[in-house]
């Protein structure tokens, strides 16, 4: 593939800082020929090399991990894998080469490649931008061999042309009102993905008409999110959220028990977190173990200010974190077809905007957890890692029911759920979760 064909996003950091979460967190596929291939290494009488490092799951190679979660390759002490200190980077699996980047066919013939923020590398921002790993990427690239592209359903009848006016107006946007609150940033995202939904692929289409009234499209969604209803959430479209929350956080540990008991189990757990209770770490080790009703997510919205905790720069600069997790995915359109479960470009940007909300519960449910009524910026890079995790990647969220989910909390409701969830510092915590 043409070194031209490859969009890579512009401003991402990354450089490994040794965490191992990673070499925790995941099950890692092999291909057979790659366990053939670290099974024929030369570890000249190193100990504890392990033999049988093959774990079948309904019949496909995974790395065995051991019982506190780590590869049997990981080097606990050093927080290292001892494949790549004593053979190199390439002695490893494909899919451990590739982390944290994605890498995704987008039009025909191209990629795009992004890092993936549920690395704590990443969301760090620091080191080297990823564009001058360019000669990885471009050898895991030809390893993946990434083919096909958007198919006109995915465009939904969209030119390239608009396609790119559209995330770059977008993008634009959110650059250009980092001084507003950012809930009015998130909200007024939102509209603007359904104000150019109802617009129509016949207007959309007419580019040199949709670059004219972009700028006043933006600030009329704008002045519309800053007049966000009053009114909150009622306990139905509350469960619903708790639950769209919940699949979120789900883990990939689910799949070495894929049995009936375990989705039964998974079932009444789901069910459990609909009705404000349960515990997010039963999900997943990096979740804390707390109670979901203490961490009481929904909060009451007064007029009136009761607290000047944090500035709207010291929010912008706490929140830094959730913007470089959306504005990537829009450069690099990371978020429909391969890259979001085949969906379609609206589909996409709208499961997008419920980032915001999802991330800023998570970060509320972390904090409470810590014993905090405030979303700090540690909680917000927690929500992030664990929001990020499962955009495009849960074999759950893929099912087509949680599409009439998002539209469900799209438009005016959007609003709303950010006004339920409390949007500080103008919340009261007076109301359960």
């Amino acid at each position: 593939m043409a070194k031209g064909n490859v969009t890579i996003a512009a401003d991402q950091r990354y450089t490994c800082i040794l965490c191992g979460k990673c070499c925790r967190r995941f099950h890692v596929l092999m291909k057979e020929r790659e366990i053939e291939e670290i099974a024929a290494l030369d570890w000249g009488g190193e100990p504890d090399v392990p033999a049988d490092f093959v774990h079948r799951i309904r019949g496909l190679p995974y790395f065995r991990r051991n019982d506190d979660g780590a590869c049997v390759f990981l080097d606990c002490e050093h927080d290292t894998c001892r494949m790549h200190s004593r053979f190199g980077f390439d002695a490893k699996a494909l899919t451990c080469r590739g982390y944290p980047y994605c890498i995704v066919s987008t039009f025909w013939g191209e990629v795009s490649v992004l890092a993936r923020m549920d690395c704590p590398g990443v969301r760090r921002n620091q080191g080297d931008l990823i564009r001058k790993d360019k000669p990885t990427i471009m050898r895991l690239i030809h390893d993946l061999g990434p083919r096909g592209g958007f198919s006109a359903e995915q465009l939904e009848g969209l030119s390239r042309e608009s396609i790119e006016l559209i995330t770059n107006g977008l993008r634009d946007f959110i650059h250009q009102n980092e001084e507003q609150p950012q809930h009015v940033r998130a909200c007024s995202f939102s509209l603007a993905v359904e104000r150019f939904r109802l617009l129509g692929t016949g207007f959309l289409k007419d580019t040199a008409t949709l670059a004219e009234v972009l700028p006043s499209f933006f600030q009329r969604v704008m002045q519309e999110a800053e007049t966000l209803p009053w009114r909150g959430l009622g306990p139905f479209a509350r469960s619903v959220f708790r639950h769209l929350l919940a699949v979120h956080l789900r883990r990939d540990e689910e799949i070495v028990d894929p049995t009936v008991g375990r989705r039964l189990r998974r079932t009444l757990e789901l069910a459990r977190y609909t009705c404000g209770n349960g515990s997010f770490g039963v999900l997943g080790a990096e979740h804390p173990d707390f109670p979901l009703r203490k961490a009481r997510l929904f909060r009451s919205y007064t007029e009136k200010r009761t607290t000047t905790t944090t500035t709207v720069a010291e929010q912008g600069e706490m929140w830094d974190c959730f913007w470089r997790l959306l504005l990537p995915r829009l450069e690099t359109l990371q978020f429909f077809g391969a890259a979001y479960y085949d969906q379609p470009f609206f589909t996409g940007l709208r499961a997008l905007s419920m980032a915001y909300p999802l991330v800023f519960a998570a970060a509320r449910y972390h904090a409470a957890a810590d014993g905090s009524d405030r979303i700090r910026a540690e909680d917000v890079d927690y929500g992030v890692g664990a929001i990020d995790h499962c955009l495009g990647r849960s074999p759950l969220l893929q099912v087509r029911a949680w599409r009439s989910v998002e539209e469900y909390f799209a438009g005016p409701r959007f609003g709303r759920l950010l006004r339920a969830l409390g949007l500080e510092p103008y919340c009261n915590a007076d109301e359960g979760s």
